[in-house]
């Protein structure tokens, strides 16, 4: 597939999510190094929402020291953040300003720890680039259609550097549109559970 795609289209962003085992990270850092998108998104997803381990030791290592240092972006959220440093979960904005920092380490380029699962009033993501820290702040949407608010962000972010735009006004759009589709979803009822965010809020 990446083969396929890279070989044939001019690929001007690619955004990684969750990725099943150590082989496959192996394959995709071998991709990415091979065919060098100008701009990359990784989504660390290494922690369910419930909390349990999605990705093995071996893997987290790999993550670590073979695809983060590729990746334009990395986009964790709290507790996939302290997963990568081996530390405690951010309580604070000054905590997660400490921690997008020192993930810097690990080579990408920039660093937008999200603050979803932090309970405050507002929800603030917190971005470490060229030696400066930003922060991205929104009022916190009271709903239970939460899925995919991360994966949504990050894919937003891709889409919206792939359109041309800088990385702070990518993220900052893609804040923006994350809101609506939190908002737009909050009344709706999909299934028995939680449902997921309303991706199409603004072509209704």
């Amino acid at each position: 597939q990446f083969d396929s795609v890279f070989s044939d289209i001019h690929i001007h962003a690619a955004k990684i999510g969750m990725l099943g085992n150590a082989a496959i990270i192996e394959i995709v850092a071998e991709k990415i190094k091979q065919f060098t998108p100008k701009n990359l998104v990784l989504d660390p997803v290494m922690i369910s929402q419930s909390g349990h381990k999605l990705l093995e030791d071996e893997a987290i290592f790999l993550l670590k020291t073979k695809l983060i240092p590729l990746a334009t972006l990395i986009t964790p959220n709290l507790p996939e953040a302290a997963a990568l440093l081996n530390c405690k979960e951010a309580k604070t904005v000054t905590d997660m300003e400490h921690q997008a920092q020192e993930l810097l380490a690990l080579g990408a380029k920039a660093v937008l720890i999200k603050g979803g699962h932090m309970n405050a009033q507002d929800s603030v993501d917190v971005l470490a680039f060229n030696d400066k820290l930003h922060h991205f702040s929104a009022p916190r949407i009271q709903t239970h259609n939460t899925h995919g608010t991360g994966c949504t962000l990050s894919a937003a972010i891709t889409a919206n550097l792939a359109y041309g735009l800088n990385l702070v006004s990518a993220i900052e759009h893609a804040k923006i549109y994350l809101t609506g589709a939190l908002d737009a979803a909050k009344s709706h009822q999909l299934g028995k559970g939680d449902g997921p965010v309303h991706h199409f809020y603004s072509l209704w």
